[in-house]
């Protein structure tokens, strides 16, 4: 052994090695993502609370409101022998839907809070109007004589009674019928408002009967309507500037301003997958339940700012921060003459980490942007003053600065451009890639010890 050139115990060898260095650098980012799990934990806490929040207020106010109807329900008898000749006689039901059916309404909005929390709720003032055929039930093979005309009726389905503002009158041809709760219909809805219909026996066939009745609705988030019509049109107004049209049929107009918005439907019946007609006891094969309800079609007040989405895509993103703030920090240990300690990178990594709770916090209470950049700051004036002691020089600590404002800056871009999100992505990461393979090209990586290398 060369007295001039002492052998490094192989313990001291290994320390100082690079791939203790990165072993210890990646058992930390894997430590750094208990934290970052528990924020994401934290953002479906709140979206939960949220949700709580939401229910909260429709079950006071109403919730979301799929109108169905009007429906004419016809009743008739049904005879059965048995065996030893005993004839067994009982109701059954047969429905038939509206000839036409147009619904003209205007929407008020209204932002209810409950917290930190918004709501967006409404109140539709709605006329409707539309035309039924006398039911023809000898054609589905009813004999006239077991037709209970006396008992027919007509129903109005709304899911959410506490929602009606006042009472509902019913033009019905010539006369004023007055509208009272219990107007469930099996298989289409449990709640509404119905009225017996009386004179049908005596009119002629294909006699059309005119209705119309005004609609005043509580609800909350959304407004449907079942296209029951051999032709629906709905015209909607309101002053919401951000609505989202959904369910089965879009409008085939549509007028979307800072001021609110307009839209019209015309929705014939082919579009649909059940008659106009059919018995109680054929329901399940003729109209069933999801086949109705799948048919809805009407506007969703949408609220455009969801802070909890936005946050948790940003998390996503975490152990990315992670990695490459601490890769830069690797590269100045090899190409400068500075040593980290893990405890140097553990404190910059759980910095990196409150970010995310910095930004669910604030972006609670103020615009998201503006959350963004106030967390953002924070952690970068944090860091920044922090490299400045650690890396011992103001340049290195100004290139850990840059390199921190261009991540956060790509990932606002990313979080904002949500169509584009996977293709700016890859391709940030391919930039990314190529800077990190470029400037550690000419690391020894074999090397025993932490030297440094030669900057490119």
């Amino acid at each position: 052994m060369d007295p001039d050139f002492p052998e490094i115990p192989e313990k001291r060898k290994f320390r100082d090695s690079v791939l203790f260095k990165m072993l210890v650098i990646g058992v930390l980012i894997l430590a750094l993502g208990i934290p970052l799990m528990m924020v994401r934990a934290q953002i479906h806490e709140r979206q939960q609370r949220r949700a709580s929040v939401v229910n909260e207020v429709a079950s006071t106010w109403g919730r979301a409101q799929i109108l169905g109807g009007p429906v004419l329900t016809v009743p008739y008898l049904v005879h059965d022998k048995d065996e030893k000749g005993k004839v067994t006689t009982w109701a059954q039901f047969a429905h038939f839907l509206p000839e036409t059916l147009k619904v003209d309404g205007r929407l008020e909005p209204e932002l209810r809070r409950r917290g930190i929390f918004e709501v967006a709720v409404y109140r539709a003032d709605l006329q409707v109007s539309g035309s039924f055929l006398r039911p023809n039930l000898t054609g589905m093979g009813i004999p006239p004589q077991d037709v209970l005309w006396d008992s027919a009726s007509l129903s109005i389905g709304i899911p959410d009674m506490r929602g009606l503002r006042s009472n509902v009158r019913l033009v019905w041809g010539s006369k004023v019928l007055q509208l009272s709760p219990g107007g469930g219909v099996t298989g289409l809805w449990s709640t509404g408002l119905r009225v017996p219909i009386a004179g049908l026996a005596q009119a002629p066939e294909k006699q059309a009967y005119p209705f119309a009745f005004a609609l005043s609705v509580r609800g909350s988030q959304e407004l449907s309507f079942l296209p029951f019509g051999k032709q629906t049109s709905v015209t909607l107004r309101s002053s919401w500037p951000d609505p989202s049209f959904s369910g089965g049929f879009l409008p085939e107009s549509r007028s979307v301003t800072s001021k609110g918005f307009e839209a019209a439907w015309s929705v014939p019946y082919f579009g649909r997958s059940y008659p106009q007609q059919w018995l109680a006891a054929e329901r399940e094969s003729m109209a069933p339940e999801t086949s109705v309800q799948e048919s809805a079609f009407g506007v969703e007040l949408y609220l455009p700012v969801d802070v909890y989405q936005k946050t948790e895509r940003s998390v996503k993103y975490g152990m990315l921060f992670l990695v490459l703030t601490f890769l830069a920090f690797f590269l100045f240990e090899a190409f400068s003459p500075v040593s980290l300690h893990p405890m140097h990178y553990l404190l910059v990594g759980s910095a990196l980490c409150l970010f995310y709770v910095l930004l669910l916090s604030i972006s609670e209470h103020i615009p998201f942007a503006a959350a963004y950049g106030i967390a953002s700051a924070g952690i970068l004036v944090l860091i920044s003053g922090y490299s400045l002691a650690i890396l011992r020089g103001k340049r290195r600590a100004l290139g850990m600065s840059g390199m921190l404002v261009i991540l956060y800056g790509y990932l606002y871009v990313l979080l904002q451009a949500e169509d584009y999100a996977l293709l700016l992505g890859s391709l940030g990461l391919f930039v990314i890639l190529a800077l990190v393979m470029f400037l550690t090209r000419r690391v020894d990586w074999y090397s025993t010890r932490m030297e440094k290398a030669t900057a490119p």
